[in-house]
């Protein structure tokens, strides 16, 4: 009796820790990590020229490669167009070329070239040789910095990714796309039935699957970093508007320690926003950061900005009370460039030639009359 009741006790036991196992294996199996988490609800690269992301909204991507490549790269110009695009992502895959391997291709150049020239040579075709022997002398002299250790080579392959709503937008961003990049002469082409490829290669993973590269020397492959913000304006400041590209809001500090000086020009073509840039910042100047602003207002447009403000207009014309007395000497607070302490001075010779350049400025305008 007591052996039939232990081996039931010892059944009911190994029930119960399988039934506590199966609990502990469902709930295990519905932890999450932080890659699922992330990960879209599934992704369609079934299609040739672009990839379907399911998710609470669809979205499309195209991915492309950089075909062909100017002769000059200029920085920060080479790929400022497709860093600052939009909603694009962009990977450069960098691979050194070793020593051995660069002379033995730029020797075989340099004869392959050798050859090209003579034939042209032989056949009258004086451009064509004019042409070649320019690129032989750019090849030896690439050959012997290399070989001087000035310079070195590098493989690199360039994938672009183009994300968007719907199909019609996508068609619009990539054509948009590749006439940006066709300004310096960088033809992007779609990674025709390799999107899937193109597409994890674009994904920060560190793996290139697309046998596509070109081949730059230093100075060229120094041009390819992002050393450039598209963010525009300061950290703190007034607003002025937003950034088209990502959408956030412009500040400016005209006082900001990152600038060199506080001067500032605005340029534009009539109607483009000049005047309204200059009485915005100056109203949003005063009314965020205390700041006061003097405007030689020869039109008269900023009165009312004066007003609003609580500022004073000054009216100098020959009709009004108010003149400007140039013989009126005040004294200036100056910084001495070596020891960097203010103090204050009263230049009268300054104010001489000044008094006098403006008295000999009205003779002559009055002799000329």
């Amino acid at each position: 009796m007591f052996g039939i009741k232990k081996q039931e006790t010892i059944n009911e036991l190994e029930v119960d820790s399988k039934k506590m196992q199966e609990t502990k294996s469902i709930f295990k199996t519905e932890e999450k990590d932080i890659k699922h988490l992330i990960a879209p609800g599934g992704i369609d690269a079934s299609y040739t020229n672009h990839i379907e992301i399911a998710s609470n909204r669809t979205r499309y991507a195209r991915s492309m490669v950089v075909a062909a490549l100017p002769r000059m790269c200029t920085f920060p110009e080479f790929l400022r167009g497709m860093y600052t695009f939009g909603d694009v992502n962009v990977s450069v895959f960098i691979n050194p070329v070793s020593e051995s391997t660069s002379q033995t291709d730029l020797n075989r150049t340099i004869n392959e070239l050798e050859s090209e020239r003579v034939v042209a040579q032989e056949r009258g075709d004086i451009n064509r040789e004019r042409i070649i022997a320019q690129k032989r002398a750019e090849a030896e002299e690439l050959r012997d910095a290399i070989a001087a250790g000035f310079n070195k080579l590098f493989d690199s392959t360039i994938i672009s990714t183009v994300f968007a709503y719907s199909m019609d937008e996508l068609d619009k961003y990539t054509e948009l796309l590749t006439n940006e990049m066709s300004k310096n002469l960088i033809d992007l082409k779609p990674a025709w039935a390799m999107q899937d490829e193109a597409f994890r290669s674009n994904m920060p993973f560190c793996e290139n699957k697309l046998n596509k590269s070109h081949t730059f020397d230093r100075r060229a492959m120094s041009t390819v970093f992002p050393f450039f913000n598209s963010e525009v304006g300061h950290e703190d400041g007034i607003p002025l508007g937003f950034n088209k590209q990502t959408g956030l809001p412009i500040l400016y500090n005209n006082f900001s320690s990152k600038l060199t000086n506080y001067n500032m020009i605005v340029f534009g073509k009539s109607g483009a926003g000049k005047s309204v840039t200059i009485k915005t910042l100056s109203a949003r100047s005063s009314i965020l950061m205390g700041i006061e602003s003097l405007a030689l207002d020869a039109e008269g447009e900023y009165g009312v900005v004066a007003e609003s403000l609580g500022g004073v207009n000054v009216v100098i014309s020959p009709t009004s009370k108010t003149i400007i007395n140039v013989f009126d000497i005040e004294p200036e607070v100056v910084k001495d460039e070596i020891t960097g302490k203010e103090r204050t001075i009263v230049s009268v010779e300054n104010k001489v030639e000044d008094v006098t350049q403006g008295l000999l400025t009205m003779a002559r305008r009055k002799y000329r009359k």
